[in-house]
């Protein structure tokens, strides 16, 4: 018994020390992926300005994608720092795919702020804009653009490859009804990520949603989760396999 009560102890010791290493290391991965972000404005005559962190990874050499993550709503504030520690862990995951794959890449985050979240025409054409102006000062390789949201960030995905259907490769919007406008050939991939548990009849509309732009030719992933929160569907979204299925189409001309 006395040995049994020993060797429970030590388990439990080991366990501590391995969790605890492993949280310094995600400690020490999350301050230098921020330490590494550049901070960035955009001028706007709207909204003054548009805040913006960028990184970038290098890999074998050639022009660089284009990783674009936009936060959700519960990180609109005005410091430009909160949407980079995003509650989903969507910059933490981008960045160890991009690194694991070593892959070529411009990892962007805009900061869309209270004022953008309430004036969506604005906020798109400002985001529209902004790409564009990214693409030509980062050298992006501009058939190889992807945009990523959850949540509000899934809806602003979704209005701006509606508005500029010419600039992503594929998009994945997570969390919310991918309302895409259609218009012409089909330009670009659309992923969408949900759960029935999130809000059914918005689960509702992103299956119709899915279906439609599967039938006007668009090439589409529709992962589906049962019994999820809107929160933990947030946090599902960006995952490797799914960001191997994005990251591995280019632009359709």
């Amino acid at each position: 018994m006395r040995r049994d009560w020993l060797l429970l102890i030590c388990t439990l010791l080991s366990a501590f020390v391995v969790f605890g290493q492993g949280a310094g290391e995600r400690a020490y991965m999350k301050r230098a992926e921020f330490e590494q972000w550049q901070n960035r404005e955009l001028k706007s005559e709207r909204f003054q300005q548009l805040p913006y962190r960028i990184a970038r990874f290098k890999g074998s050499g050639n022009a660089p994608a284009l990783v674009v993550w936009i936060h959700g709503g519960h990180s609109c504030g005005e410091d430009n720092q909160s949407h980079i520690g995003d509650h989903y862990g969507a910059i933490s995951k981008l960045a160890a795919q991009l690194r694991n794959r070593q892959i070529d890449a411009v990892l962007a985050a805009p900061h869309c702020s209270e004022q953008m979240r309430e004036d969506g025409f604005g906020a798109t054409k400002l985001l529209c804009d902004w790409l564009k102006s990214i693409i030509t000062t980062e050298g992006i390789d501009a058939d190889r653009v992807y945009l990523i949201g959850a949540s509000f960030g899934g809806m602003m995905v979704s209005k701006v490859a509606s508005a500029c259907p010419n600039i992503p490769a594929a998009v994945e919007i997570i969390g919310t009804v991918p309302h895409i406008r259609t218009s012409g050939t089909p330009q670009f991939a659309v992923c969408c990520v949900a759960s029935d548990a999130d809000n059914p009849r918005k689960f509702e509309h992103t299956t119709e949603q899915m279906l439609s732009l599967q039938e006007l030719g668009y090439k589409t992933l529709f992962v589906e989760h049962s019994g999820l929160s809107h929160r933990d569907i947030c946090e599902r979204g960006i995952e490797p396999k799914i960001l191997d299925w994005l990251l591995s189409h280019k632009r359709q001309r």
